[in-house]
């Protein structure tokens, strides 16, 4: 099904469209209704009207010709009818809305013949009738009572503006119930997110939202299980199989026969990839989270890769302090520039730079490069490139450590082949709120 582009993506702006909604069914509804129900009831009351008027003809018609002067003042003094010869003011009523011209002409249709009605508002609202008195022609003037000025227009506006605003209050109160539960979740999922595993969230009242927390709080108990299970058994590998392995060392070197065959190197390659074991399954969300320079770290690294005798080529750009895991970060830039060591040793180089709001390192090397289609493929756990580089040894975990830590710390990890020779592996940090964060923060 093809979505609604004008559809509000905040359950505010749905809330107070289906208000507004409901509001405009309702108000074509009492449109309707009105229109239905007062329609014919105004033509009831207009038909008795002209009858009455037209009796009131009839009846002032059979006054004796003789007694009319004298009918007419008496008429005059009693103040409910007045008459005169004398031509009222034109028919100018400026107040109408659709009932009222449908009631003068439904009125005016059903008169008499030769009986003429005129409405004026000056000085006063005024109904005039033209009837005959003993065969004379007399404007007689009906009692009207003061109206206030109605204009239906101004007053329909005016009316949807009110409801309108009932229906944006309503939304909004409607909205703060359900965002309170809401940034409770969002704040205890991006907790975890970043490695706490302690931020429950409370019990609430209604069914629903309780049904939500316990699952959640659930998942969260599930959690802490997997980690401390996951912790128990990496200090188990790392203290039963090293163990036994220094054990071969110090027999090694005793033994004086040992240093002409290269069994040490194996040991040191198995104790290398146990080591890539425990920190693939370690990761570091656990650890706390500080105020670090990326700089700092890469000088750091490269001064000791310089002793080994790999020379990494500087160019690191200004880069602000921003918080980051300060073990998993090393993990991530050591492991980049020991790939490039061992894939490469040549054209060694660590660049870092801003780009727009995010956080780019990038290490660069001038070796074999990839093969076509390695560069999602080579993030993959246990998986180790082809081009030049089967004399390497190692687990295959190296560049899928670098690529969890990269979005553990809401980054991303880019293979790049150069041109004419060479790889480029690229991770840009965004340093700042993901929509999700500022989502949250606006709840």
């Amino acid at each position: 099904m093809l979505k609604l582009r004008l559809w509000p993506r905040s359950l505010f702006g749905r809330n107070l469209l289906l208000l507004l909604g409901l509001i405009a069914i309702a108000q074509m509804s009492t449109i309707v209704l009105y229109v239905l129900l007062q329609r014919p009831r105004v033509m009831e009351v207009a038909q008795l009207v002209a009858t009455q008027v037209n009796v009131l003809d009839a009846a002032l018609s059979q006054v004796p010709a003789t007694d009319r002067d004298a009918y007419v003042a008496r008429l005059n003094r009693a103040g409910a009818l007045s008459a005169q010869l004398t031509e009222p003011p034109p028919d100018n009523f400026a107040y109408r809305t659709p009932l009222a011209d449908l009631f003068i002409r439904e009125v005016r249709r059903n008169l008499a013949k030769g009986i003429t009605l005129r409405m004026t508002n000056t000085p006063q609202l005024s109904i005039w009738a033209y009837l005959n008195i003993s065969g004379e022609r007399y404007w007689i003037k009906f009692p009207v009572n003061a109206l206030v000025p109605y204009r239906w227009l101004t007053s329909a506006l005016v009316l949807w503006l009110s409801l309108a605003l009932s229906a944006a209050l309503g939304a909004l109160l409607i909205q703060r119930r359900i965002n309170r539960p809401l940034r409770d979740i969002a704040n205890a999922a991006q907790n975890v997110g970043s490695g706490a595993r302690h931020a429950r969230l409370p019990t609430y009242d209604a069914s629903e939202l309780a049904i939500v927390a316990k699952q959640f709080n659930a998942m969260l108990d599930n959690l802490e299980e997997m980690e401390s299970s996951r912790t128990v058994m990496l200090a188990g590998i790392s203290h039963d199989i090293r163990s036994p392995l220094a054990k071969l060392r110090l027999t090694l070197a005793l033994d004086k026969h040992a240093s002409e065959l290269p069994v040490g190197q194996y040991i040191d390659q198995i104790d290398a990839i146990i080591g890539q074991f425990i920190d693939f399954g370690r990761v570091g969300s656990d650890e706390r989270i500080v105020e670090g320079e990326l700089n700092a770290l890469v000088e750091e690294l490269a001064s000791g890769f310089a002793k080994r005798g790999h020379v990494f080529a500087l160019r690191l750009e200004p880069l602000p302090v921003w918080p980051f895991r300060p073990i998993a970060m090393m993990r991530l830039v050591q492991n980049l520039m020991e790939n490039a060591v061992k894939y490469a040793g040549v054209g060694l180089e660590v660049h870092t730079y801003m780009e727009r709001d995010n956080a780019v390192l990038a290490v660069l090397d001038a070796g074999p490069g990839l093969a076509e289609g390695d560069e999602a493929r080579l993030l993959q756990p246990f998986t180790r490139g082809d081009v030049g580089r089967s004399n390497t040894s190692g687990s295959g975990l190296g560049l899928a450590i670098v690529d969890r830590v990269a979005r553990l710390h809401g980054g991303r990890l880019q293979l790049i082949r150069r041109h004419p020779t060479g790889m480029e592996a690229r991770v840009t940090f965004s340093l700042v709120p993901s929509p999700a964060d500022t989502a949250s923060a606006a709840l």
